[in-house]
């Protein structure tokens, strides 16, 4: 049973130790504090396009 509790416990580390880094990158996009950049550049590469004429 202690067996169980430390692997269980070295496990959530592991994981807690390698997500970290993923969720402080991708933190900004999930609270959308880089909406707005992102609609500018759509908005940029939508004005600068090739026209048809």
């Amino acid at each position: 049973m202690l067996w169980l509790i430390a692997s269980l416990f070295l496990l959530q580390t592991a994981i807690h130790w390698l997500f970290a880094p993923v969720v402080q990158l991708l933190k900004p996009w999930f609270e959308l504090d880089v909406l707005p950049w992102m609609l500018a550049i759509v908005g940029i590469w939508l004005f600068t396009g090739r026209s048809s004429r």
